[in-house]
């Protein structure tokens, strides 16, 4: 739905005008600023519009002879980051009455789209546009500040948003920070994946054969090859035979096919031959605990839809997509919960210091945008929750010993805000971290930009690569570093997702992602062919080679074996028009490595032991994924971790 501005703001503008009023309170009258700069407008009401991420920004501004008097925005940008931007450079431009005002990091394109279409208006209107720019308010830094609380959350993404929640359920008073201009980071731009066993669900879905054979490949294998993990693969293993006994049909899966399918999927070896694995406790945490998540998710709010499918490098169908398809179906409704439940949550408010008494971290060094200080003490501990590393180039050049090289122009998935704030601050009080050198590429990213969206494709079953040259070159159901590993090897390093009108995933003329398919297909983020043929021409391939290699594969669905690649899953058959092309190419996407946690959640020094009062969840944290992290299993991770965080600070 088209989004209108109103001075009546939705929740996370409130919690943008409201909480955020403590280091921006200064500014509340420079709506009465009058400036005598010369600048004339012809009164009247202006319209314009620029391209945002999800369509049109469009714009009407109406002006007296020297006054902007009201902005009246319709977009479809992303709720959450993208409103909430939208929303607050409005308020700045038509309260300092100026158009020096810079985009937001994360929101560049819908704050850029913003600015671009009032700027038109203006210009209509005759303003004096250089002038306008030249407009700039000094903002006067507040005094320094103390704040309290019993916990301390540092990050206000899905990690921290899930913390914050669940300390509040416990009755403890929280104070959250984040240093973005709204709530969400990562977690609302992901999309928003779920991986859990599910028997509610998955009963209602029917095995395939060659998941079948997966099964008895594992009763066929010997547990001691597992490492820490044999004794779940023993009792895995008693399940399966359980489970062909019975001779039910239903997707068989249990939190200890999880935690194997979490273990293979991170066994790696470093470019220096050391080999990391998931950590036992760790790992099993997650999977003995992710169902009570989900369903602890939904008492709050999160809508997931009735069956499961498979993310890509899930390796299982047991990931649950959101209704609502990307990460504002979580951020909204655990936001919505903090307010709810008492959580202060500042915002544009950047964590810089822990602070230590006698060993026990007690507190929070923060700074606010004005260039104040505020000194944040927690009365029972201090939860890092801040991401991840990926948006950090020389950061991951630092760490890298896994890919030959990650250029620091590679573009990433993630927040520009993600930049391992959190790891450092835990390093400066002696935290140990694990893991630092894996770095997981997304294979199917947004040239150009890195970004997940952008294209169309279903579930990692129906999903078909080809190279520029129309050749298949990977089992589509591996691992995501086996298909990141595989793409670089392509020419530019791109390829392409090939679907048809039944497995590209389009809903009411738009993808997952809330992108119109129509805009895609006119900006040739995507490309759209009634036939196989003319597709092979717009991307440049070889029109009989692409039907030959589409033929070959639809061909091995139905023998339910790919002898070319060994792919294991198989969805549905490409050969109903029309058909689509979505160009992709490797991007930064999760950093695996991170600050050292036990299961509770505590920090660990570099010796072992726990660090009183510190607790990290998320990406922020190592251990959980080892070398690569399965698809789906992210949010899995800062939910059902953030939710053990709340409940362990508060004892």
């Amino acid at each position: 739905m088209k989004n209108t501005l109103k001075w009546l703001l939705t929740l996370s503008a409130i919690l943008v005008v409201g909480l955020f009023i403590l280091s921006q309170s200064n500014q509340s009258s420079l709506a009465e600023t009058k400036w005598d700069d010369g600048v004339i407008f012809t009164p009247g009401t202006y319209k314009a519009s620029a391209e945002g991420n999800h369509g049109p920004v469009e714009v009407e501004v109406t002006v007296s002879e020297d006054t902007i008097e009201s902005i009246k925005v319709n977009h479809e940008e992303t709720e959450g980051l993208g409103n909430v931007s939208i929303d607050k450079l409005v308020e700045t431009i038509q309260n300092e009455q100026t158009l020096a005002v810079d985009t937001v990091s994360g929101a560049s394109k819908s704050t850029g789209a913003l600015i671009a279409a009032v700027t038109d208006c203006l210009t209509q209107a005759g303003g004096n546009i250089n002038a306008l720019k030249e407009r700039k308010n000094e903002t006067t830094a507040q005094d320094d500040e103390e704040m309290e609380a019993d916990v301390i959350v540092i990050g206000g993404g899905g990690a921290g948003l899930a913390t914050a929640v669940s300390a509040s359920e416990e009755g403890a008073s929280v104070i959250l920070i984040e240093k973005n201009i709204a709530v969400g980071g990562n977690t609302l731009i992901s999309g928003a994946g779920f991986n859990t066993y599910d028997p509610d669900r998955e009963q209602n879905q029917e095995i395939t054969d060659t998941l079948k054979e997966q099964l008895q490949g594992y009763l066929e294998d010997d547990p001691a090859n597992y490492g820490d993990f044999a004794p779940t693969f023993e009792k895995l293993q008693g399940q399966i035979k359980e489970y062909f006994d019975s001779g039910e049909t239903y997707l068989f899966d249990s939190p200890e096919l999880h935690a194997i399918h979490t273990y293979i999927g991170g066994k790696r070896e470093d470019k220096d031959g050391k080999e990391i694995s998931g950590n036992y406790d760790l790992v099993t945490t997650l999977t003995n605990n992710s169902l009570d998540t989900l369903h602890w998710m939904e008492d709050n709010g999160v809508e997931f839809s009735d069956q499961t499918s498979t993310i890509l490098g899930a390796l299982w169908p047991r990931s649950h997509v959101l209704v609502k398809g990307i990460g504002e179906g979580i951020v909204t409704p655990f936001a919505n919960k903090a307010e709810e439940n008492g959580v202060q949550i500042l915002l544009e408010t950047r964590g810089e210091e822990l602070i230590q008494e006698d060993g026990k971290v007690v507190g929070v060094k923060a700074s606010k945008k004005d260039g104040s200080q505020l000194t944040l003490k927690a009365n029972k501990g201090v939860v890092i929750a801040t991401g991840g590393f990926g948006a950090n180039p020389k950061m991951r050049q630092e760490y890298n010993n896994y890919w030959e090289d990650i250029p620091l122009d590679m573009g990433t998935t993630n927040s520009p805000n993600i930049t391992g704030d959190g790891i450092v601050m835990a390093q400066a009080v002696d935290a140990d971290t694990t893991g630092m050198e894996f770095i997981q590429l997304m294979p199917s990213s947004q040239p150009g930009t890195g970004s997940l969206g952008g294209g169309v494709w279903g579930s990692a079953e129906d999903q078909v690569f080809f190279n520029g040259e129309g050749k298949r070159f990977v089992n589509e159901y591996s691992e995501r570093d086996v298909l990141a590993a595989a793409a670089l090897e392509q020419p530019d390093q791109t390829f392409y997702i090939i679907c048809d009108e039944e497995t590209a995933g389009i809903k009411d003329g738009k993808n997952g992602w809330g992108d119109k398919v129509e805009d895609l297909i006119a900006s040739k983020s995507i490309y759209k062919a009634d036939t196989l043929e003319e597709l092979a021409e717009q991307i440049g391939a070889d029109p009989e080679t692409l039907v030959s290699e589409i033929d070959k594969y639809n061909s091995y669905i139905d023998a339910g074996e790919d002898p070319d690649f060994g792919k294991t899953n198989f969805g549905r058959k490409i050969d109903v028009g029309p058909f689509y092309a979505t160009p992709r190419s490797p991007s930064v996407h999760h950093t695996m490595g991170g600050i050292a946690i036990n299961s509770k959640t505590q920090v660990l020094d570099k010796d072992g032991q726990v660090i009183p009062g510190l607790f990290a969840v998320g990406e922020t944290t190592g251990g959980i994924h080892a070398g690569n992290r399965l698809g789906g299993n992210a949010i899995a991770d800062i939910m059902t971790f953030g939710r053990i965080a709340g409940k362990e600070v508060v004892k």
